[in-house]
């Protein structure tokens, strides 16, 4: 489906004029490329306004931190003064008595002196005493208080002195109408005189107050400060419904807990800032928590602001561009009309343009390629001409009657030696080589198939000639996956042994090998003959209009059949000395069998 669309469009992209193709394109460009950048200041702004209020939260409750520090401190202090208090430590110090009246006095007197303490700090709530002796003392307005006693002295056995702060619980007396959260001190003491144990005292804090102290720091319009402890309970929050909630669901959870500074979650749907501050005194972290819409509602505004201004800037480089395309389309219809009429078969037109630009170029360009296009297409009937001529000689060669004729003589002979083996062996190799220079009607065939034509000629020819003619064939084996035109390498073999190896004495050797080397099959056919002398070998290659009328299908035809199929770069290559042999040396392209394209006219014949 994507693919269907992405034709349908591409489609519908070639099928529009220049003009608009430069308009489409550099409207399309522009719009891009104002949205990248529309998109990338938004997201460099919205990260340094995000920095920004990291910062400002981080500072924000680094505040609320400080504030904690200086109410917990004055708490230890409150409490220190509390048993250290002269009747506090007198009456808790005195030994215990069964008299009801001495029992109250001592009991209104440390009562009073824990309500003088409370009563002048408003964020103590209440200030209680529990006695060795089972006695409970409070800073009054306070009922039905749990004696927790005996829990706290147990945890504090052992140890001299030390504050312990409890975590925020419902407290353990009501006031004012109930019980309510609060964060509580306790600590053991003792006698001033001789350290022995003479209680501990507890001193509450409305979680209120703690959560007044951060509740006016504004960290946007529905940012929200809170405390939770390593549980994931939140202990503080001025919204006391979500007091004791958990938000070990809540996605930020696991990151909170073991991380400071800030990060972005997604809650609910909507990314969030959230900015965490570890509190080790109570073991809470401070949590501070802004909408990232919040944060970045300026940088919205100014890019809705953006947005309309660039809106106004394409609209003027389009009218602008309008103008240039015509300017620039107005030699390319000229060109284009041109063209047509070179493709209606005028190709006595000329060009005249003023422009001196790319275009002037490419009608300068065109002008030479209608010259250069008459003199190919006059080249190319040539070039056809001698293509058909040079196939015809092959059709020649494959039917050679001298070759055919001498065979057949050779095969009557042995009729006369009752040769029975030896005729039916060159009868057959006979049939092969006939077979393979027929294939099937196709000049292009697998050097493997000219190798074995060549293979199958040689064998005949041993016949005739006996010991005096050798072949050895030296080929690597990745040669035979590549195509060649039938019979390049066999009349050049004929060629060694006509005029190498029958005027020679002595035994004759025709060595083929062949090799790929950089992307080229290059194949060497040498001789021990009588070789070639300097001057003959100058003329050998010469271009002669009209040999292949006047000359054996030999050298000069087959290089020039390569260069005819293949390209002036590939062809023959002959070396000789006189009186040693001649190597004669075929560079030809490596394509894989199945890769050179018919001809159409070879396909006639």
């Amino acid at each position: 489906m994507l693919t269907a669309m992405k034709n349908r469009v591409l489609d519908y992209y070639y099928s529009l004029s220049v003009n608009k193709k430069i308009t489409r394109s550099f409207m399309t460009a522009l719009s891009l490329l104002l949205i990248l950048l529309s998109v990338f200041t938004y997201r460099v702004s919205s990260a340094i306004l995000i920095d920004k209020a990291i910062e400002n939260t981080e500072q924000n409750l680094r505040l609320v931190s400080e504030k904690l520090e200086i109410i917990l401190d004055n708490s230890e202090n409150y409490s220190k003064i509390a048993i250290t208090n002269n009747s506090v430590q007198r009456h808790l110090s005195a030994p215990p008595t069964s008299d009801p009246l001495e029992n109250y006095n001592r009991s209104v007197e440390v009562s009073n002196a824990l309500a003088d303490i409370v009563d002048s700090k408003t964020f103590v709530d209440a200030m209680l005493i529990y006695d060795r002796n089972g006695h409970l003392y409070d800073s009054g307005g306070l009922k039905n208080v749990r004696n927790v006693n005996d829990e706290y002295v147990r945890a504090f056995t052992g140890s001299v002195y030390g504050p312990v702060w409890k975590d925020t619980a419902k407290s353990n007396y009501e006031k004012e109408g109930g019980a309510h959260p609060v964060v509580s001190l306790l600590q053991k003491f003792n006698t001033a005189k001789d350290g022995s144990p003479l209680g501990v005292i507890q001193l509450s804090i409305d979680e209120r107050y703690i959560a007044d102290q951060y509740a006016h720091i504004n960290i946007g319009h529905s940012g929200e400060i809170f405390i939770v402890n390593k549980q994931g309970t939140i202990a503080s929050h001025t919204d006391k419904s979500r007091l004791y909630a958990s938000i070990g669901k809540e996605p930020y959870y696991s990151w909170v807990i073991g991380h400071e500074g800030g990060r972005t979650f997604s809650l609910n749907g909507k990314d969030n800032l959230v900015v965490a501050r570890t509190y080790p005194r109570l073991n809470w972290i401070i949590v501070g928590i802004v909408p990232i819409k919040e944060i970045t509602r300026d940088n919205q505004i100014l890019m809705e602001k953006t947005f309309y201004l660039s809106l106004i800037f394409v609209v003027s480089a389009i009218l602008l561009t309008i103008l240039i395309a015509r300017s620039i389309t107005r030699p390319l219809n000229q060109i284009k009309k041109t063209v047509k009429s070179v493709q209606e078969g005028n190709l006595d037109v000329w060009l005249e343009l003023k422009e001196r630009d790319e275009i002037g170029a490419l009608a300068r360009e065109f002008n030479k390629m209608v010259v250069r296009t008459k003199t190919l297409m006059e080249n190319m009937v040539e070039e056809q001409k001698k293509k058909k001529e040079y196939e015809l000689a092959v059709m020649q060669s494959q039917i050679n009657p001298h070759f055919l004729y001498n065979t057949l003589e050779s095969i009557c002979a042995l009729a006369d030696l009752k040769r029975n083996a030896d005729i039916v062996n060159i009868v057959n190799q006979l049939a092969l080589f006939y077979r393979g220079v027929l294939s099937k009607g196709s000049h292009i065939i697998s050097m493997e198939d000219e190798i074995i034509i060549t293979q199958t000629y040689l064998e005949i020819l041993k016949v005739r000639y006996g010991d005096r003619l050798d072949s050895r064939f030296e080929i690597d084996d990745n040669v035979y996956k590549y195509s060649t035109i039938k019979l390049l390498l066999q009349p050049i073999v004929e060629n060694s042994i006509n005029h190498g190896l029958r005027n020679k004495r002595g035994r004759g050797l025709v060595r083929i090998q062949a090799h790929v080397l950089d992307g080229k099959v290059r194949i060497e056919v040498s001789d021990n003959g009588v070789g070639i002398t300097p001057q003959r070998l100058r003329q050998i290659l010469k271009p002669d209009p009209g040999h292949y009328r006047t000359k054996s299908f030999g050298l000069k035809s087959t290089d020039e059949r390569i260069k005819l199929y293949f390209g002036p770069e590939y062809g023959l290559e002959i070396d000789s000395v006189p009186g040693e042999g001649t190597t004669v040396r075929m560079t030809l392209p490596a394509i894989e069998n199945g890769g050179i394209p018919h001809d159409s006219s070879h396909d006639r014949r």
